[in-house]
């Protein structure tokens, strides 16, 4: 990443993102996204996630304001989708370093 290029605005923008990837509940909902082989509504997510209706709201709010899902009201239902590629792509950096980080240090046990 070339840094001399990053205003300040990007920054936020930045961190906006990395903020919304810093919670649990919001990281179950974009696996299931990511998982699913289509977009999926509210009430699905609700049972693949054991959130309930208030919190995977509050969270898909949130993950819809950062950018990293969309939203599409078809009728009485709301479906939702991961914007990709970014978030495959950051997931799977993310928890490619986290397993060799594991790997790592089990290694170091041994």
């Amino acid at each position: 990443m070339t840094t001399s290029h990053i205003g300040d605005q990007i920054i936020s923008e930045v961190s906006q993102i990395f903020g919304s990837l810093g919670d649990v509940s919001r990281l179950k909902i974009l696996r299931a996204l990511l998982e699913a082989k289509g977009p999926l509504c509210q009430s699905t997510l609700v049972e693949l996630t054991g959130l309930s209706q208030a919190n995977a709201s509050k969270h898909l709010a949130l993950l819809v304001r950062a950018g990293l899902v969309t939203r599409e009201q078809q009728g009485n239902l709301v479906f939702f989708e991961p914007i990709k590629p970014i978030v495959e792509h950051v997931c799977d950096l993310v928890c490619s370093h986290v397993t060799a980080r594991i790997k790592d240090a089990y290694r170091s046990l041994a």
